[in-house]
């Protein structure tokens, strides 16, 4: 029997490295489902550019949520999806981090 060795080689299609520039920035808000507090959310930050995800968060007990460390360059939106499979996706488009 021969020896084989294997390499875990970073995966392009994965959350993704961004440079952050000398200006760090940040993405806030909250989710709210029929206007009251949403905690059970999954929100994913895409780079506009190259569609990847960058960052995957879920909301805290009281529907807020951060993506921090963004470059004030990045062009990105978010999609919010419902864990219960009770409401569509929902996207924000063209967001800049502040």
């Amino acid at each position: 029997m021969k020896p084989c060795s294997r390499k875990a080689r970073p995966s392009p299609n994965v959350l993704q490295n961004i440079n952050v520039g000398p200006v760090a920035a940040k993405v806030a808000g909250s989710v709210k489902k029929l206007g009251q507090q949403y905690k059970d959310a999954t929100l994913v930050l895409y780079n506009k550019a190259n569609l990847q995800p960058i960052l995957v968060r879920k909301p805290d007990k009281n529907g807020d949520y951060q993506f921090l460390g963004l470059n004030t360059d990045l062009k990105t939106f978010i999609v919010a999806f419902d864990k219960k499979q009770q409401f569509n996706a929902v996207i924000q488009d063209n967001v800049v981090p502040k």
